[in-house]
């Protein structure tokens, strides 16, 4: 699990640091590397989680985690364009490139002083899984079925469209719909993670509560409410003046704070269910696939919608996807209440 971790961070170190040397389908490829190191991050730090906390504490470790992933990327919307403007462009790769071989060399040495178990947390764990149990459960198709995952990768795949489209293209709608300067347009945009860091704090605290302890339920309300913010989205981009520009930015936020909230109890804290049968980093790697995949599709899709049929038509395209992944997280919930209710027997929930 850690030489995962440690490979990514070193592959992604080597990645930045050649970038400024290379240029055309290289530096694409280089990207591409970079990307799949990353991605190698995340599973294996949900499985550490997993099996050495208690669900709440995992839940809690899952905020300090996602939240620092955030701030980072407000920090870098702030460092790059003063490191173009004091220095060079190619300097922000070699900063990246040193900060990440520097936090793989401070992660093998606190693996090499600390000794890792792989003793699983009893709190984690109340119920132990008998072997037969075990045996007809670790048959990770079959737990999939169970727990209703096929159609939560689907409405992870919704997730991933809205967020990852809304948070690429939004300088362009910016620009384009009310004829904002692309730079104040991309520099509004740090507004965005603030809006996730929000998000995922008061998801973590509304996670205690009985109707969002429940992942596929709470994304189907959240699901809910994307599609009323981007029903009121159509209207406000068709506006020109300062007050529709306004609220299309607000309302953009709040859908990507939404989407954020659902990749925080889909990514994060669905995985922590399948701990008990040693299956944690392959949902949650599993999980992130499908919000890339979702991403992808946006990348091509929202500007072709905007340039043959205009914005609106992009509005109305967000909200036929939000409603996609409310209606498939409605058709997971029975699976996947009974699955994972075992995991809240014993553990008391607020109203």
């Amino acid at each position: 699990i850690l030489f995962l971790i440690i490979s990514g961070l070193a592959v992604t170190a080597v990645t930045n640091l050649l970038m400024p040397f290379v240029s055309g389908e290289v530096m694409i490829v280089l990207w591409g590397i970079n990307g799949f190191a990353q991605a190698m991050l995340w599973p294996p730090i949900v499985r550490i989680l997993a099996d050495n906390l208690s669900r709440e504490a995992f839940v809690r470790a899952n905020l300090v985690v996602t939240s620092a992933a955030h701030i980072s990327t407000v920090l870098l919307y702030l460092y790059v364009p003063l490191c173009i403007e004091l220095a060079d462009w190619k300097f922000a790769f070699f900063t990246a490139s040193a900060l990440a071989f520097s936090v793989g060399v401070v992660l093998v040495i606190l693996t090499s002083v600390f000794a890792v178990g792989d003793k699983r947390n009893k709190t984690n764990t109340p119920d132990p899984v008998s072997n037969s149990t075990t045996k007809n459960n670790n048959n990770y198709l079959h737990l999939t079925l169970k727990a209703g995952l096929p159609a939560i990768f689907v409405a992870i795949a919704s997730m991933g469209f809205l967020r990852d489209g809304i948070e690429t293209w939004l300088p362009t709608l910016l620009s384009e719909a009310f004829s904002m300067d692309a730079g104040r347009s991309i520099l509004i945009s740090v507004l965005l993670p603030v809006f996730a860091v929000a998000s995922i704090t008061a998801i973590t605290l509304l996670h205690k509560t009985r109707l969002f302890s429940n992942e596929a339920r709470g994304s189907t309300v959240l699901f809910a409410g994307a599609i009323a913010v981007t029903l009121a989205l159509v209207i406000c981009v068709q506006g020109t003046d300062g007050v529709s520009r306004g609220f299309t930015l607000v309302l953009a936020c709040l859908v990507t704070a939404a989407m954020h909230a659902i990749n925080f109890l889909y990514i994060s804290c669905l995985p922590g269910h399948f701990a008990r049968y040693e299956r944690a980093a392959t949902t949650s790697g599993i999980c992130n696939a499908f919000t890339y995949l979702g991403g992808a599709i946006s990348m091509y899709t929202i500007p072709a919608v905007s340039e043959w049929l205009g914005w609106p038509a992009v509005m109305l395209t967000w909200c036929a996807v939000a409603l996609v992944g409310a209606l498939l997280s409605v058709v997971a919930l029975k699976r996947y209440t009974d699955f994972t209710r075992k995991d809240y027997e014993n553990e008391p929930l607020s109203e």
